[in-house]
């Protein structure tokens, strides 16, 4: 677990869930070409004709239309073996592909953009992916020992690759938020012919360092404060090590916790409840808050994976071969806006931006939506004509 996946206020979901709600997904079975698409929802089995293949890696031409489930833009696809949902939300499926990869952790956003960036959804195709073992992607099947950052870069190539050939693009765009964007940096350093521009919102450099810098933040503010009681907490648990690790593990929920509270994550706010409402009481996830959490529990077995610890992109990635623009909120502490002022001076780039979100923490799209819309569509508009 780590600070800057919001473990601080998660138990206020438990008062809002159900009882489990299984999904039970239909045999394959071949569809038939459709022609219509409806506005705002958009079928990858109305665009392609249907295979029993399951979308891989090892696939030289993988085929996006293993579909296993199409109902209101929302598909459950077979990638590499392991159904994955997509949520694919557009006005004319004629415009470019956005591909949004949501942080965490397992911290699955299906809704967030459709109910608060829904401008987006008329320069875009706006495709939300729910990585496995994630939201709606959750299934019992899926071991922890699976998971890891590598199987989650390798889900997301294919997925781009599938989203190429059913729309018939040479690239698409993309977008990411936190944990995302680490999946992000990989994909343009593997892959960077796969993508026109990338955006990267809460931009992860260092999970060690940014594990660090929140506590910093955290105690610091409780001191300022005079917080007793966040002081005491802090203190107890003490700064992480040089590897990221506290003397207990209770310091990664204790950061986050206080960090959250301080406003690191949203301004003027002590928690993220509210966007995980939003989250929480709309389609696709209604009635699935169950599998969402269990989908959030799940994902923090990636933690484990000594990847996720190890890199640091101001060495590992200092140059990427597309244009990449981090759109931070300026009193992010989830995403320490230190470490991504660094690597943005050293980053080398066919193009670069550094756009600050004045009123902004670690959701600027949630935030100051109509500001961040403006943002994106002005900045991927200039890399292909719409």
């Amino acid at each position: 677990m780590c600070a800057w996946m919001r473990s601080g206020k998660l138990y206020l979901l438990f008062s809002l869930l159900f009882a489990c709600s299984t999904v039970f997904l239909p045999a394959f079975a071949n569809q038939k070409l459709i022609t219509l698409v409806d506005k705002a929802s958009i079928d990858l089995a109305s665009i392609d004709p249907a295979s029993t293949d399951s979308i891989s890696s090892g696939s030289t031409s993988p085929n996006p239309s293993t579909i296993l489930k199409a109902e209101n833009g929302l598909q459950t696809l077979l990638i590499n073996d392991q159904p994955q949902a997509v949520y694919i939300q557009g006005d004319d499926f004629s415009k470019p592909i956005l591909l949004v990869l949501h942080g965490g952790p397992g911290f699955a956003m299906m809704p967030l953009l459709h109910q608060t960036n829904a401008e987006l959804e008329k320069h875009f195709i706006v495709v939300n992916w729910d990585q496995r073992g994630a939201g709606l992607s959750f299934d019992i099947s899926i071991s922890e020992e699976s998971l890891s950052l590598a199987q989650l870069v390798d889900d997301a190539h294919v997925l781009t690759s599938a989203l190429k050939q059913t729309f018939q693009r040479d690239k698409i765009y993309l977008l990411a938020h936190s944990f995302g964007t680490v999946i992000a940096m990989y994909l343009l350093e593997q892959q960077p012919s796969d993508y026109y521009a990338y955006a990267g919102v809460g931009q992860i450099v260092s999970v060690v360092e940014n594990e660090q810098l929140s506590y910093d933040f955290a105690l610091e503010q409780a001191q300022s404060n005079a917080h007793v009681q966040a002081i005491n907490e802090l203190v107890a648990v003490g700064r992480s090590n040089e590897d990221g690790e506290y003397l207990d593990d209770a310091g990664y929920e204790v950061t986050a916790k206080w960090m959250a509270f301080f406003g690191g994550e949203l301004v003027g706010k002590t928690d993220t409840g509210t966007i995980e409402e939003t989250i929480l009481s709309h389609h696709p996830y209604l009635n699935q808050q169950n599998k969402w959490l269990q989908g959030w529990q799940l994902s923090q077995a990636l933690f484990y994976d000594d990847q996720v610890w190890e890199f640091d992109f101001r060495t590992d990635i200092p140059s990427v071969e597309v244009p990449i623009y981090f759109l931070m909120g300026r009193y992010d502490q989830a995403a320490p806006v230190t470490l991504v002022t660094d690597y943005y001076r050293l980053l080398h780039a066919p193009d670069k931006r550094l756009t600050w979100f004045e009123h902004s923490a670690h959701f600027p799209f949630y935030e100051q939506s109509d500001l961040f819309n403006r943002t994106l569509i002005q900045l991927f508009r200039q890399h292909v004509s719409y």
